[in-house]
């Protein structure tokens, strides 16, 4: 995560607001790039699972992502991310979900190692920043936009300041 920080928040009764969020409004200001967590391409070559019989595709990856961006594009707020291989297949959709562009599954950034049981460890606590996100949006005293859905890179970048 990337980050570019304004000034300090001196407004006592709007830090108040994130009283029962993970974290402080301090975690969040600022301009965020979130890198790696948008379905793209590589993730679509990744994840589209393999006929083991044939050994052929049984999803179509071309223009993916353009059917992904489709999928998102009636609501600003959403982005399409990723979706679990095996919720994939058993669910028989698409290899990526809708999301607010808060989510923890943007939050916690892209993949950095693997822990436990190969299960992934990621950049950051995607939970208590998602949380916090979440506090400043339904704050009268904050403003959170996102700023780009980059579908190439699979970057997300969010700005959240005080709001005028």
């Amino acid at each position: 995560m990337t980050q570019d920080n304004g000034a300090d928040v001196d407004d006592e009764q709007a830090k108040t607001i994130f009283a029962d969020a993970p974290l402080g409004f301090e975690a969040i200001r600022g301009t965020h790039t979130f890198e790696e967590v948008l379905f793209s391409e590589a993730h679509a070559e990744r994840t589209v699972p393999v006929n083991v019989l044939s050994g052929e595709k049984t999803r179509q990856i071309a223009g993916s992502v353009k059917r992904a961006k489709a999928f998102v594009a009636d609501d600003p707020r959403r982005v399409a991310v990723p979706q679990l291989t095996e919720r994939m297949i058993e669910t028989q959709s698409a290899p990526y979900v809708s999301t607010v562009f808060y989510n923890r599954k943007v939050t916690r950034g892209k993949i950095v190692g693997k822990g436990d049981y190969g299960k992934p460890e990621y950049a950051n606590d995607g939970y208590d920043l998602e949380w916090t996100y979440r506090a400043a949006v339904q704050s009268d005293y904050h403003e959170v936009e996102l700023v780009e859905a980059d579908y190439e890179s699979g970057n997300v970048t969010i700005r959240a300041t005080m709001a005028d």
